[in-house]
């Protein structure tokens, strides 16, 4: 009886299948059937396995040299040994990948006048820290303050780099590390008052601290600080902590590069295009934070509030989940960088927050593409998406209190709504503004596809239709 029950079964499909081919045009339908039966050991050949071996001639060296220190650094060295050996290695690391001398150059003029810049600052504290009065102290980080003015010398040479001093390939080389180096001074400066500013062994191990040198994230001093006086032992969990890293790495690039185009083929529409370009521009950002991640592992770091956790091996620089199944763009924002995320926040977010909240957003997004250098597709996608998370959690407050519905991109920590959350209504409202989010992240990526530079941005969102000009603009009709 089974096994006339299977045959039926697969009577039934061969003959779905049959209507189906009977609908598509012959030529069309061969030229899917050859799409789809493409030779997947051959993609695995001229695709997969290139760009692991790609990936592994590029990092091996990293992930050596940091396993050398975190294992070293087990041992509770004196505090010099461990700062010393941290700028050894991460010079290492700098001779070891990037090619052009000229930005080594670059790199080190940098950090060496970064350095007489800290003592100028340490001088001037000092001489005027008898003169302050104790409220003045608690109001010393303004847009004037040292801190603020190193974050601006650091944009300036940024955008000079960008557009005049240095060639695109050279700068595109160095950009990273100079950005993660800006950060690392600003917040240093920011935090330790002039007095407490470290010396020359502990600068010099912060700046050059192997697990971040290339790729970040940024971690504060305290953080660095946290290996020296707290060493972390190394285990099993450290080295599963490494590989899976390593893995989540592999696993992406491999879509950035290979998957996302096989399974979206060039003559699909504009829109599955353009979610295939944002996707392999996504997948190649987790790459590096996963990279990056492993990294810093392997150098013996994880997250600030788990460092006595001896089977805890993570360092969350990414949330992939909430940005592919985004809430919200503020949420994306949120989870994109988180490290990138907290230092905005701490040191260019709040400072403005006093002028305004629409101000001190549109300025930190516009802070951060000014650290990415002033590039004109970079900072077209980072002013738009803080525009349009804005707007969106005005429009969501605007809904939220119209209808007395919980669908704010944060949830009530105590909801009074009269439609909770968890309701149906809710959950398809909250599913829309998803889906919205989804579509944005679509228009915004497709600007980061080398066909941008070729096309230009027009054409790119003009192959979109403008949609999400269309939605902010009815937004904000709502909430004006």
């Amino acid at each position: 009886m089974k096994g006339n029950e299977t045959v039926m079964i697969f009577k039934f499909f061969d003959r779905f299948f049959n209507d189906i081919r009977s609908f598509l045009d012959p030529h069309k339908y061969e030229l899917l059937q050859s799409y789809f039966e493409t030779n997947l050991a051959e993609l695995w050949e001229n695709c997969i396995l290139e760009s692991i071996k790609s990936v592994f001639t590029s990092v091996y060296k990293g992930i050596v040299l940091n396993i050398i220190f975190g294992l070293l650094t087990s041992f509770g060295l004196p505090g010099i040994l461990f700062h010393w050996l941290s700028t050894l290695l991460g010079v290492c690391m700098l001779f070891t990948t990037v090619q052009s001398s000229t930005g080594l150059i670059v790199v080190f003029v940098t950090f060496l006048s970064s350095f007489f810049i800290i003592c100028f600052n340490k001088y001037v504290q000092s001489r005027w820290a008898l003169k302050q009065q104790p409220e003045a102290k608690k109001t010393t980080r303004s847009w004037l303050s040292c801190a603020s003015c190193s974050q601006y010398g650091s944009i300036v040479l940024f955008v000079l780099c960008e557009y005049l001093l240095l060639e695109k390939e050279t700068w595109l080389e160095i950009r990273g590390i100079m950005m993660v180096f800006s950060m690392k001074l600003t917040s240093l400066i920011a935090d330790l008052p002039g007095p407490n500013l470290p010396g020359l062994s502990a600068y010099f191990g912060y700046m050059f601290c192997p697990g971040n040198i290339l790729f970040g994230p940024w971690i504060s001093f305290e953080h660095y600080m946290m290996q020296v006086n707290f060493p972390t032992r190394k285990n099993l969990h450290w080295l599963y902590g490494i590989i899976r890293a390593l893995m989540c790495a592999v696993i992406f690039v491999t879509i950035s590069n290979c998957w996302a185009s096989y399974f979206i083929s060039e003559d699909s529409n504009s829109f599955l295009l353009g979610y295939q370009e944002a996707l392999s521009f996504r997948s190649s950002h987790y790459f590096v934070c996963y990279l990056s991640e492993a990294f810093m592992i392997a150098g013996g770091y994880k997250d600030f509030a788990y460092h006595f956790e001896e089977a805890y091996w993570k360092l969350s620089i990414t949330n992939v989940w909430a940005i592919e199944l985004p809430m919200s763009l503020a949420v994306v924002a949120t989870n994109w960088n988180k490290p990138m995320h907290e230092y905005l926040k701490k040191y260019v977010y709040r400072l403005w927050l006093p002028s305004g909240k629409f101000r001190a957003v549109l300025l930190t997004f516009v802070t951060s593409s000014l650290f990415h250098g002033l590039e004109l597709k970079v900072s077209t996608v980072l002013v738009c998406l803080g525009v349009f998370s804005y707007l969106q959690i005005l429009v969501r407050d605007y809904i939220s209190q119209a209808f007395d519905i919980c669908v704010k991109v944060y949830p009530c920590k105590s909801c009074q709504h009269e439609i909770k959350r968890d309701s149906i209504v809710s959950k398809l409202t909250l599913l829309t503004f998803s889906l919205f989010t989804a579509l944005h992240l679509v228009f915004l990526g497709v600007l980061m596809d080398e066909s941008a530079a070729e096309v230009g941005i027009f054409q790119k969102w003009n192959d979109l239709y403008f949609c999400s000009l269309w939605i902010m603009f009815v937004n904000f009709l709502l909430v004006k």
